[in-house]
């Protein structure tokens, strides 16, 4: 009976392994046809565009007439040394 198990369980997990590879095979196929598709476009010569919900652009800097001090120097200032064996 336990033997019977064991093999129940590997054929299950047998089975769930394959369902994935195929499943991945499909989307694989998928992907590699929208790309075969896109290669052929841009071989004719036109551009793929992208959406403009993927392009990041920075923000401008803003210079102001003063000059900007770096945020680093109000951790860098000078503190009185404390004496040996003080806590």
């Amino acid at each position: 009976m336990l033997a019977l198990a064991i093999n129940l369980l590997f054929a299950i997990a047998a089975v769930a392994a394959m369902l994935s590879l195929a499943d991945s095979a499909m989307k694989a196929r998928r992907a590699y046809a929208m790309l075969m598709r896109e290669r052929a476009l841009m071989g004719a010569g036109f551009m793929m565009q992208v959406d403009p919900r993927e392009v990041r652009l920075r923000a401008a800097a803003r210079h102001s007439g003063t000059a900007m001090m770096p945020r680093r120097s109000s951790m860098l200032r000078s503190q009185p040394a404390l004496a040996r064996g003080a806590a």
